[in-house]
């Protein structure tokens, strides 16, 4: 989610409103969210009803896995500080679009905690759904 700080004026212009939705402590939120420059709504879910209500699950073997660790050592090496890990690691997340009417019309459920879809795919679902409604 950090990566869509780049593209606000895309979505403000598409007219949508972007939440961010974490399950961890409050301290460790706000400085993901100091340390990303996000500019969106922080929400926490401690007892993780969305995470359920969406669907996303947990997995060990997913978290952990080479390719995961592979993506985090680039960072690294790229000198990226990486956040400490805090509430529970194996918790999955994903990327939803959901419209005025609570249709989720992009769902994208991750498999790994580098699995995200590309910025363009969710701007190109947005934009479809503002043609739609325009």
């Amino acid at each position: 989610m950090a990566q869509l700080r780049h593209f606000k004026n895309d979505l403000d212009a598409l007219d949508v409103q972007v939440l961010i939705i974490s399950f961890g402590a409050e301290f460790w939120a706000r400085a993901w969210q100091q340390d990303t420059g996000s500019p969106y709504p922080l929400l926490l879910d401690s007892e993780r009803a969305t995470y359920q209500a969406y669907g996303l699950g947990t997995s060990f073997v997913r978290v952990w896995s080479p390719h995961v660790m592979w993506h985090y050592l680039k960072l690294v090496l790229r000198g990226q500080k990486l956040l400490p890990v805090q509430g529970d690691p194996h918790q999955l997340g994903g990327d939803f679009i959901v419209d005025g009417d609570g249709v989720v019309r992009l769902a994208h459920a991750s498999k790994d905690p580098v699995d995200r879809p590309p910025v363009e795919k969710l701007l190109a679902a947005l934009r479809n759904l503002a043609a739609e409604e325009g």
